[in-house]
């Protein structure tokens, strides 16, 4: 659960009268400002606290609003100038802690919503005549090796569908790499513009170029392509459909595991 911190306001244990033989009102004055000043600067941290998920400066704000109950137990009316002097140091030391804490929490808040993640399903039809044996899927800055999705599962052949794949768009759209590699050990990396999709998904489509010898990504499938995704080879064959059900079903599992 999220800690609040209390919001404080401006009481008066620094608006006491001017006796004769007190301090003198402008140095009474001054403290009062600098009073006010750093009530305004605890609310401003208060708010900006309570508007992250991070809860690990609460205490050192709490302990930090203690010190401003030490403040408020002085009384005016019984110091001398330079005794108030110190008093109103000891507020600028506190004030500057509290913007201390103000930058953090900026910078707390900056990476709560660089950190929020919009996940966006992906489909991949394979129309390309080639058996695709590896299929890699992840985001173009992430470190470490990236996972084949189809280990230890059949190979993506023709004509067959994987669903259950998943990327995360952040809010710098940091592009996806999809890379494959087919039986003939031809490997295709593809950049995936991720700003351009949105929550209800991408179908992939996996064609074959003759002009440049090469598996290509197609824009939007055509409609004999999203047909054929049903059989191997565009032959309505019973058995190719029940392999195609066979992988989406094993994708969407391994799918659920990670």
């Amino acid at each position: 659960m999220l800690k609040k911190i209390r919001t404080l306001f401006i009481i008066c244990s620094l608006c006491l009268m001017v006796t004769a033989c007190g301090p003198s009102e402008e140095k009474v004055l001054e403290a009062q400002k600098k009073y006010s000043q750093l009530i305004e600067t605890n609310n401003k941290v208060v708010e900006a606290h309570n508007n992250v998920n991070d809860d690990s400066m609460y205490e050192q704000l709490v302990a930090l609003q203690g010190k401003i109950a030490d403040v408020e137990a002085y009384n005016l009316n019984d110091m001398q100038d330079e005794e108030i002097d110190m008093l109103i140091e000891i507020m600028d030391t506190l004030i500057a802690s509290y913007e201390e804490f103000y930058t953090a929490l900026q910078n707390v808040k900056v990476e709560e919503e660089a950190a929020v993640l919009i996940p966006i399903p992906i489909t991949v039809i394979n129309n390309s005549g080639k058996e695709i044996i590896s299929v890699k899927l992840y985001q173009e800055d992430e470190t470490g090796v990236p996972q084949n999705v189809l280990e230890g599962l059949t190979s993506l052949e023709n004509g067959q569908t994987m669903t259950g794949l998943m990327i995360q768009r952040d809010v710098n759209n940091t592009p996806w790499l999809f890379v494959i590699e087919e039986t003939e050990g031809a490997k295709y990396e593809f950049v995936l513009p991720v700003e351009t999709y949105d929550e209800s998904g991408k179908l992939l489509t996996l064609v074959y170029d003759e002009e440049a010898s090469a598996v290509i990504l197609a824009e939007e499938p055509k409609e004999s392509e999203t047909e054929n995704s049903e059989t191997a080879d565009g032959e309505g064959s019973a058995e190719s459909t029940e392999e195609a059900a066979d992988v989406k079903e094993e994708t969407e599992e391994k799918a659920a595991e990670q």
